[in-house]
């Protein structure tokens, strides 16, 4: 590839030429920027088919050269010899020893990091140009974000085009250069979660771990996991009462033990079982002597509660994202078993939606695209490792409510009260 970004045999559905820009940090922050650091551009392997992209993530490999050019601010690009054979630009927290052999390059290297990723799509009517700047490193990798996108003639210099990302590379700043700002959540205190219930006796250990690999080997197309967030391990022992009246209030409360000794209240409302229900948290909430029934008497005076049984619950988590997207997702395997009848156990893996990466072009139509797409995935996993599951929407108040059927469980109609 030389410095006209436009590729002549492109597939049917289109490429997509992509270009990885180290450059300055002060591109990006308010810091004193560096005179004689340079921009330099790294040709990556082209993308076929077209796609566009909320998010790119590169491990050190992704990041292999095909080309290298020099960007000046003014004047023509300078390029750099050909790679005999590709090789990662980025390890970790720098430039790579074998670009630092092949480049030779002079000036401040220093302050130089992965300042964007160009996608340029060539082979369409109106060739143009996505954006993604650096939002995310991790030693495991770089992750981009696209802050805008741009048209321009077929035959564009990547010169030029470094330069016309640059102009428009601010977009979205704050959104990407300080991390507590990435995510939105849209339909707050609402809860999206399919829901697959798990019908052998399975390790979630092992589930867990092989679904794990299976994303990480790209068998999950279009998702991978949260850089620096991809896998997360839960337990709780939770306390539950139903709540059977007034109508516009139906749904749980249960109380999540925590370890300073106080309890986190989770309500949720729903007449039956779905894929949207709404849930409310209270955190620190102090119950004298796990007194529940006295404590929701008092907070809550115009409930009607059933106690169910307490359980145990282990849960562990995969964090995912749609890189077209850019909604994230828990892919969350679970184990419940009731106190004092263990053999009542409950195992479900839940895919649910978290919250979006900020990026150009949101959209939260998407979300129940994605989650129905996510779902199928993991359902072909399950099947391809001989697992037998049904995708439903059965919750743990389904699940309770049919444990007190049991004669396992009928101590609670003795201990508990039906309702306070």
């Amino acid at each position: 590839m030389d410095a006209q970004i436009i590729s002549d045999g492109e597939s049917a559905g289109g490429a997509v030429v992509r270009n990885l820009i180290f450059g300055d940090v002060a591109h990006q922050y308010t810091v004193a920027p560096h005179s004689s650091a340079p921009l330099l551009a790294v040709g990556l392997e082209d993308e076929s088919g077209g796609s566009e992209r909320a998010l790119e993530f590169l491990r050190p490999a992704g990041t292999a050269a095909r080309s290298l050019s020099l960007v000046p601010p003014n004047g023509p690009v300078r390029k750099l010899s050909e790679p005999t054979e590709p090789f990662p630009t980025w390890d970790f927290t720098g430039f790579t020893t074998e670009l630092e052999q092949h480049a030779q390059l002079s000036g401040d290297l220093g302050s130089l990091v992965p300042l964007m990723m160009l996608r340029t799509h060539t082979n369409v009517s109106r060739p143009y140009t996505e954006v993604l700047v650096l939002g995310r490193v991790r030693s495991i990798g770089v992750l981009f974000v696209r802050v805008a996108r741009f048209d321009h003639p077929a035959r564009t210099d990547i010169a030029d085009l470094v330069r016309q990302a640059l102009t428009v590379s601010d977009a979205m700043t704050d959104y990407v250069r300080i991390e507590g700002n990435a995510y939105f959540t849209y339909e707050q205190g609402i809860e999206i979660e399919r829901k697959v219930n798990l019908l052998d006796e399975v390790s979630i250990w092992e589930l867990t771990r092989d679904m794990w690999q299976s994303i990480e080997a790209r068998e999950f197309d279009g998702f991978i996991t949260d850089p620096g967030y991809e896998f997360t391990r839960w337990h709780f022992v939770q306390h539950n009462f139903e709540v059977i009246d007034p109508d516009s209030e139906v749904g749980h409360i249960a109380f999540q033990e925590c370890p300073n000794g106080k309890y986190q209240l989770k309500q949720k409302k729903f007449r039956e079982d779905s894929l949207r229900r709404e849930e409310i948290f209270r955190k620190g909430v102090e119950v004298a002597n796990r007194e529940f029934e006295e404590y929701l008497a008092r907070e809550y005076p115009l409930l009607t509660f059933r106690r169910l049984p307490s359980f145990t619950r282990t849960r562990f988590d995969l964090n995912v994202i749609s890189t077209v997207t850019g909604h994230c997702f828990g892919i969350e395997t679970d184990e419940i078993a009731v106190i004092g009848a263990p053999e009542q156990k409950l195992r479900q893996v839940e895919i649910e939606y978290l919250e979006t990466r900020q990026h150009e072009g949101m959209d939260a139509a998407s979300i129940d695209t994605d989650l129905d797409l996510l779902t199928r995935l993991v359902e072909k996993h399950l099947h391809k490792r001989g697992t037998v599951a049904e995708r439903s929407f059965y919750s743990k108040l389904s699940f309770l409510k049919d444990c007190m059927k049991s004669p396992a469980v009928q101590y609670y109609s003795r201990e508990c009260p039906v309702s306070v």
